[in-house]
């Protein structure tokens, strides 16, 4: 019976290969969208997920209840070994601090020493943190992190060092500074965890610096990057610790950070959980499926609409077989087997499109997704579950509206479309199809004006032309002399020390007190250092007062209007000549500058201190002039390559650094766009197949219309006034959708683009495009035919 079926399926498809092939072609786009988008949630759910102890480890994390509340994903450096002397019921705690920047260098005899620039991927941990994480090591000991300036790299990054994984023993030096001593080599880091450090510099080595010292034993500050993570012991959890935390607190009280909680996150929660801003947001995940779902839903639309209109072609057949005693059910999974063929090679090719563009989307995400057909199970599994639904959801209705025909009906031909679903059905078909399309065009163009308002508006400082240089640390004389050099070349129009430009991802905020007040202020304060040449280079505009005077430290401040503000000031004037204690130094405020966006546009402007100090300088901004760029910054190359001949180059420009604050917006509108752009594709494809059967249907009507003196436009609008009416239709219903998703997506955003009647318009334009495109031509193509050859046979 199966072999039966199957065999009827393949000689029906190939009688109708026009409507088998617009399925395929429909349902294959959508799978191959359903298995990227699986493979892209499947992925961010997996985070951290793959440690043994992952459902018993939490990480440490700071709530800032102050004037703004906020939540951080850091602590302050002695967090570990504190819980670690406070509670038995954890089995083990450490810490990690990342280090940015980093130059690397492998000394060889007889040889010149290799370089190597490394962002982000370098760490200081306690060796505790691989009893928690499962990290493996090929080679060596973690108790060899015990020891001060001892480190663990990956396979990868020995390899890349040393030409070899084996490489105990060996050594490297960092920011030309201290030498580290490789004590193991650990298995690559998954790319499923949010701790993708590949060298692991030992904490003891922090106890031997100066600077760092001052911040092991310091519950009064966080440095961004440190985190802690605790593992409880069996029969613990989360709730104990969050008890627990209020006397903790009290006991490690520092009277500047009076406000902060402290809070324990269970691990596989924290990738998801957009407060502490460590990976993607539950939200995205659930955008992502919402638009595989609604793909597989308009490709399932349009092979119901054409099967339903195939049906009226196949109604003899069904008279047949019930006069030959073929039953209903009989007749029903033959039509399921024919939809069942279909989904097949639609899977197929499916899975053949998915193969081709997924190095497109790990480009796009930055991620490194492989199909696995020989060991992964939960593909298949997927892959098994996604056709059974497409077959359900596409076949089910044909199948019975099919078999259900009467015979003496079906076999005089007197079958009409109302007993295959009639109008009513393809109108609420291909109304969803219209409404979806035109919810993805509102995303699509909501997110790209967000994104453009973001990355063009007035940031209230300049950004073009400045190209940004890291200095190294070292000697600060060799910072004056990289500023005088750079001053005096052609295309530089001024030159400025600071610790980061305007806009950065990299803060320092701190308390503040004005100290005619009594107490400290209950908001915190960004602190930016830069020189006197700071307001010049980016474009600051002064309210009221003066610019800084040239300093090598800290000898007074200006300050931003939000700071008037927050302190409740009559003017900008008023502050002038007061003294302003920042982080327990005060100084007097000598000048107020306008507002400008310090942060993304997610934030609101921050209250902002300014200040000069050498020793905090981590940038030399250059304005340039773009009228001779490629000589301008060879220029400026070799000069700062004479002053730090033993580090490593590189600039990036003030534009890209801005553009670095909506990376994750960016991904997601390339994905909407992409997705938009295959839903509207799979629309037209159904559209055009219902299309041609219709005029093909009404070819004798068109005949005799034109006989009877019917002009073109009027033909032409006998097919179009039924899909303008349910275009129209689908705007209402998709209006409203697409309003609260993006009212809803706008909320992250402080300073965002009003919702106007443009967008929608703009959504309800491209849908009747599509609609005059693929309808029109064949509406057009039967209104030019000759009535002849469509009334001869009558």
């Amino acid at each position: 019976m199966i072999r039966n079926y199957l065999l009827l399926a393949v000689r029906n498809l190939r009688k109708h290969r026009a409507f088998a092939l617009l399925n395929i072609l429909g349902l294959g786009l959508s799978i191959a969208c359903c298995i990227l988008v699986f493979m892209l949630v499947r992925h961010h759910l997996s985070f951290d997920r793959f440690h043994a102890k992952a459902d018993r480890t939490v990480e440490i994390t700071t709530e800032d209840r102050g004037n703004e509340n906020r939540k951080m994903s850091v602590v302050p450096y002695p967090m570990s070994e504190a819980l670690r002397q406070e509670y038995s019921f954890l089995e083990k705690t450490a810490m990690v601090t990342s280090r940015g920047n980093s130059l690397i260098t492998i000394e060889q005899p007889g040889q010149a020493p290799a370089k190597f620039k490394e962002d982000d991927a370098r760490a200081f941990a306690e060796p505790e943190l691989f009893e928690i994480f499962d990290f493996p090591l090929v080679q060596g000991d973690v108790a060899g992190l015990r020891e001060p300036n001892t480190a663990l790299l990956t396979e990868k990054m020995a390899n890349k060092y040393y030409g070899t994984t084996n490489a105990i023993g060996k050594t490297f030096k960092v920011n030309n500074k201290k030498e580290f001593r490789v004590v193991g080599v650990l298995k690559d880091i998954p790319a499923n965890t949010d701790l993708q450090y590949q060298i692991y510099c030992s904490w003891q080595t922090m106890a031997t610096d100066s600077n760092s010292m001052r911040m092991l034993h310091n519950w009064g500050g966080i440095q961004g990057g440190t985190q802690c993570f605790a593992v409880f012991r069996e029969g613990h959890t989360a709730a104990e610790l969050e008890a627990a935390f209020l006397a903790f607190k009290d006991k490690y009280f520092h009277p500047e950070v009076r406000d902060w909680f402290y809070h324990a996150i269970p691990l596989a929660a924290v990738h998801l959980d957009a407060d502490y801003g460590t990976g993607v947001s539950t939200r995205y995940i659930w955008t992502l499926g919402l638009i595989g779902l609604f793909l597989l839903l308009t490709a399932c639309v349009n092979f119901v609409n054409m099967a339903t209109a195939q049906a009226l072609n196949r109604a003899r057949e069904v008279g047949v077989r019930k006069v030959m005693g073929s039953t209903r059910g009989q007749l029903f999974w033959q039509f399921m087997s024919e939809t069942g063929v279909i989904v097949l090679i639609s899977t197929l090719i499916g899975v053949v499109v998915a193969y081709l563009t997924l190095p497109y989307l790990n480009t796009l995400t930055g991620t490194e997704l492989t199909l696995d057909f020989g060991r992964d199970v939960r593909l298949y599994g997927f892959l098994a579950a996604l056709m059974l639904m497409v077959a359900f959801l596409a076949g089910a209705y044909p199948g019975l509206a099919l078999s259900g025909f009467r015979p003496t009906q079906s076999l005089k031909g007197s079958v009409d479309l109302k007993q295959v679903g009639g109008i009513s059905l393809r109108r609420l078909l291909v109304g969803t199809q219209f409404a979806i399309s035109q919810v993805l065009i509102i995303g699509a163009v909501v997110v790209t004006n967000q994104i453009d308002y973001a990355r063009h508006a007035d940031l209230g400082f300049r950004r073009e032309g400045i190209v940004n240089l890291p200095l190294p640390g070292g000697d600060q004389k060799k910072y004056s002399a990289l500023k005088q050099q750079l001053s005096t070349l052609a295309g530089v129009e001024n030159v400025s020390l600071c610790m980061q430009p305007p806009a950065s991802n990299s803060n320092w905020n701190t308390q503040v007190k004005l100290e005619s007040r009594p107490e400290r202020e209950p908001w915190i304060i960004n602190y930016k250092f830069g020189d006197e040449q700071y307001a010049e280079t980016f474009g600051l505009q002064f309210l009221a007062g003066r610019n800084l005077q040239p300093s090598d430290t800290v000898r007074e401040y200006i300050v931003n209007e939000e700071v008037i503000h927050k302190l409740g000031l009559a003017s900008p004037d008023a502050i002038l000549g007061q003294r302003l204690s920042v982080d327990g130094d005060a100084h007097t405020v000598v000048g107020v500058i306008k507002n400008f966006h310090n942060l993304s546009f997610h934030d609101a402007i921050a209250p902002l201190v300014m200040s000069s100090a050498m020793d905090n300088y981590d940038v030399c901004a250059v304005r340039i002039n773009l009228q001779n760029t490629k000589p301008t910054l060879d220029a400026v190359e070799k000069t700062w390559t004479s002053i730090f001949p033993e580090f490593y180059y590189e600039y990036d420009f003030m534009d890209a650094r801005i553009a670095e604050f909506y990376e994750q917006e960016g991904m997601i509108l390339q994905l909407i766009r992409m997705f938009a752009g295959i839903a509207i594709f799979i629309g037209c494809l159904g559209l055009y197949g219902l299309a041609a059967f219709m005029v093909t249907r009404r070819r004798k009507e068109i005949g005799i219309r034109k006989t009877l003196g019917a002009s073109l436009p009027g033909i032409l609008w006998l097919f179009g006034k039924e899909y303008t009416r349910l275009i129209i239709i689908a705007f209402v219903v998709a209006a409203p959708l697409g309003w609260w998703a993006m009212t809803n997506w706008l909320k992250d955003y402080k300073y965002q683009i009003p919702l106007g009647a443009t967008i929608f318009l703009t959504s309800l334009t491209a849908t009747f495009l599509v609609a005059i495109i693929t309808v029109g031509t064949q509406s057009l193509r039967a209104a030019l035919a000759n009535p002849v050859k469509a009334l001869r046979s009558e």
